[in-house]
């Protein structure tokens, strides 16, 4: 692959802490956003305001995969954050060339469980069961190869 092809995105490993590892068929990774913070001095001759940055953002983190028989994990770890309990887990998403290599990393960290949802139960369809899960996160980082 030379140096100025875009990075196909469809080979990737998700780890979450404590979970065994698992296939995920779709990952929407969390959006950054940063106020944009305006503010002019009474004394200002310019027109404009100026422009401070604010605080940063963290959009949700979003996680498809099929169900498996007998998994249940996901929903364990909702219910547990529901409860109140301890519920923090990092999660890492590696983007993987064509030859399995890592070339990017999101660190996503103090990640919590905060919707569930599955597709609908369809009986005039062929298709697979998909759990979706929406993470918030406290922290992103990025990594690169």
């Amino acid at each position: 692959m030379a140096a100025s092809d875009p990075q196909p995105a469809f080979a990737f490993r998700v780890e979450i802490d404590g979970f065994a590892e698992a296939a995920f068929a779709r990952v929407q990774l969390p959006r950054l956003e940063r106020d944009a913070i305006r503010y002019r001095s009474g004394n200002d001759p310019g027109e404009a305001p100026r422009l401070l940055p604010g605080l940063l953002r963290l959009g949700e983190c979003v996680l498809e995969r099929a169900v498996l028989p007998g998994e249940n994990d996901f929903f364990n770890w909702m219910s547990t954050a529901q409860g109140g309990a301890q519920a923090r887990r990092n999660v890492a998403i590696t983007l993987l060339d064509e030859k399995g290599q890592p070339v990017r990393l999101w660190k996503l960290r103090n990640a919590i469980p905060v919707a569930l949802a599955w597709s609908p139960l369809d009986a005039s369809v062929s298709s697979v069961l998909v759990e979706t899960l929406h993470l918030a996160v406290e922290a992103v980082t990025v990594e690169t190869s």
